[in-house]
C-alpha cells in the first residue's frame, strides 16, 4: 500500500516548502532531515532512508527551594534534563517560567516540528518491528540448532531446508531495520566559509566563558519587597536555584558539534543549535524556536549575597540587613550585620510564542559577552 500527497506550507516569511510523496511504502516512512546554515540562511532538506527520496527547501532558522531577598541563595538539587520539573512558587511569589512545549514552536516551524514527531512514531514502529525480527531470528536459529544436534534429524530434513532459507532471509530483515533505525535523527550541518558560521563559531566560544562562571541561577519566582516593613532597600525578592549550563546533545538531533545547553530548574531546558532552538520535554514532546525569533538581554546588577562569594564575582558594596531609608544600619536591631553587594549578570530569555526565562550569573562580564555574540549571530541568519 502507498501513501500519495503533495502540500505547500510556510517555513519563513517570504519561503515556502513543497513537500511531495509517491509511492512510500506506509512499513518505511522514516524522514530525515538536514539543515544546513549558511550566508543565504537555512536549507532544510527531509528525506526517507532507504527510498532516495528527498524534500529540499531554502529557510532564509519540585520541590522549592528556600526564599530569597535579593540576597539570600537558594541549593537545591540539579534536575537531570530528562526529568519531569514540576515547581510550586512559594506563596506570595510569582511564577518565572516558560509556557507548555505545545505552543512554543514558532510558527513557521510548526509543520515542520510536526514532520519530526511523526518521523519519531514511526521510528518507534520500527524498533519494535526490530525487535519482533530479532526475537523471530533467534528463535529460527535455536530451532535449526536443536534439530541438526536431533538424533531424528533426517525426519526434519524438509524443515531444516526451510530454516535455511527463513535465517538469511530474517537477518537482512534485520539488517535493514537497523539500518533505518539508525537514520532517523535530524542531521544539522554547516556550510564553511560564511558569516553565520564565524558568528556562530564567537557565540560558541562567549557560551564556553559563561559556563565556566562559578556560580549560575535559574530564577524561578519573585515578588516586590515591602522595603519599609522588612527595612531593606531591596526592590525584589527571589527565588533562585543552582543549575548548569553545558555543551550536550539530544537524541533528538544529529550534530557534529554539541548543543548550548541552558538548564532549567523549573521547565524545560533550553538547547540553543545554529539557526534554532530545541526545548525537549521527559514525555518525548518537543518545541523548535527560530533563534531570531528569542529575545536575550545580559545586563550587569548589584545583589545582596548572603551566601559564600563566589570566586569570580566581584564586591561592589555592602548593605545591612535591616536598614533605614538612606541605606544606614538600623540600629534597633542589636545583631545587624553587614551584607556585601556583589555584581551579578543578569540574563533573560524571552520570545513571543511564550519563553521566558530568567538566570544569575556570577561573572557578569560573561553574560554581557554572549548576549552581545547572540545578538550578532541573529543577525548574520
Amino acid at each position: 500500500m502507498t501513501l500519495r500527497f503533495r502540500q505547500t506550507f510556510t517555513l519563513f516569511p517570504g519561503v515556502r516548502l513543497n513537500v511531495s510523496k509517491t509511492g512510500i511504502s506506509t512499513s518505511i516512512g522514516i524522514p530525515g532531515a538536514t539543515l544546513n546554515v549558511g550566508p543565504q540562511g537555512m536549507r532544510a532538506t527531509i528525506g526517507v532512508p532507504g527510498t532516495g527520496l528527498s524534500y529540499r527547501t531554502q529557510m532564509p532558522i519540585r520541590r522549592d527551594g528556600p526564599l530569597e531577598v535579593d540576597n539570600l541563595s537558594t541549593t537545591g538539587p540539579t534536575n537531570i534534563p530528562s526529568n519531569a520539573k514540576v515547581y510550586i512558587p512559594q506563596i506570595g511569589m510569582r511564577e518565572i517560567g516558560s509556557a507548555s512545549v505545545e505552543v512554543l514552536t514558532s510558527s513557521s516551524l510548526v509543520e515542520l516540528r510536526d514532520m519530526f514527531t511523526k518521523a519519531r512514531a514511526q521510528e518507534r514502529e520500527i524498533k519494535e518491528d526490530l525487535r519482533d525480527a530479532e526475537r523471530e531470528l533467534a528463535s529460527l536459529s535455536n530451532e535449526a540448532v536443536r534439530r541438526r544436534r536431533s538424533l531424528f534429524r533426517f525426519f526434519y530434513k524438509r524443515r531444516l531446508a526451510e530454516l535455511e532459507v527463513l535465517i538469511p532471509r530474517t537477518s537482512q530483515e534485520v539488517d535493514r531495520l537497523k539500518d533505518w533505525a539508525g537514520n532517523t535523527k535530524i542531521a544539522i550541518d554547516f556550510e564553511t566559509n560564511d558569516d553565520a558560521q564565524r558568528a556562530y563559531a564567537a557565540l560558541v566560544r562567549a557560551f564556553d566563558a559563561l559556563r565556566s562562571s562559578d556560580k549560575k541561577w535559574d530564577v524561578t519566582s519573585d515578588r516586590n519587597t515591602n522595603k519599609f516593613a522588612e527595612r531593606t532597600v531591596a526592590d525584589r525578592t527571589v527565588a533562585r536555584h543552582p543549575v548548569r549550563f553545558e555543551f550536550s546533545s539530544n537524541e533528538l538531533i544529529q550534530f557534529q558539534g554539541r548543543a548550548m545547553h541552558f538548564e532549567n530548574f523549573n521547565g524545560e531546558d533550553i538547547l540553543i543549535y545554529p539557526g534554532l532552538a530545541v526545548m525537549p520535554r521527559g514525555d518525548g514532546m518537543f518545541a523548535l524556536i527560530d533563534l531570531r525569533e528569542i529575545d536575550v538581554v545580559g545586563e550587569k546588577f548589584g545583589f545582596h549575597e548572603t551566601d559564600q562569594l563566589p570566586r569570580d564575582t566581584k564586591t561592589i558594596g555592602q548593605t545591612w540587613a535591616k536598614t533605614n531609608k538612606d541605606g544606614s544600619p538600623d540600629r534597633r536591631f542589636r545583631e545587624n550585620y553587614s551584607i556585601p553587594v556583589v555584581e551579578y549578570g543578569h540574563l533573560t530569555v524571552r520570545s513571543k510564542t511564550g519563553i521566558t526565562e530568567e538566570y544569575q550569573v556570577s561573572n557578569a562580564d560573561t553574560v554581557i559577552a554572549f548576549a552581545t555574540a547572540l545578538s550578532a549571530y541573529q543577525a548574520a541568519l
